[in-house]
């Protein structure tokens, strides 16, 4: 079994006990939208990079963010809740604007994949629109 796949999964279940506790809901139109990022450096106190966000869904107003090492799914990399403006389809998650961010910084002489997910959600982060992730290694 991949070392990722138990993660994600407690994830999955984690996302669907919020689902059905009512705290948080998904959209009936939930949606997939494209996300990217470039690494601005490395380390855990490096900022968080600049992410885009392609066709989020209309009403976004917020993004989630979270990001998680593929290899090393037990660590924390945090993540948070930004604002969000969308011009012609696009919104820019500025770099540094994810404050809970912990940067990539994998054992010496390795490579690990790295996921940024992105949510959107409401006005009243009650509702979650659709997302997108992202996979990127460091260092490339």
């Amino acid at each position: 079994m991949k070392k990722w796949l138990m993660p994600c999964i407690a994830v999955v279940m984690y996302a669907s006990i919020m689902l059905s506790a009512g705290c948080i809901k998904k959209a009936e139109n939930y949606q997939q939208f494209a996300v990217s990022f470039e690494w601005q450096g490395g380390g855990l106190q490096s900022p968080s990079p600049p992410i885009v966000v392609t066709n989020p869904p209309t009403g976004t107003a917020f993004f989630r963010v979270q990001m998680t090492d593929l290899d090393m799914t037990s660590f924390d990399h945090g993540g948070g809740v930004v604002p969000c403006t969308v011009k012609n389809g696009v919104a820019t998650i500025e770099a540094g604007a994810i404050k809970g961010y912990r940067g990539p910084e994998p054992p010496a002489l390795q490579r690990h994949q790295y996921m940024i997910k992105v949510f959107a959600l409401n006005a009243d982060q009650t509702l979650v629109l659709g997302e997108g992730k992202a996979v990127r290694r460091y260092p490339q």
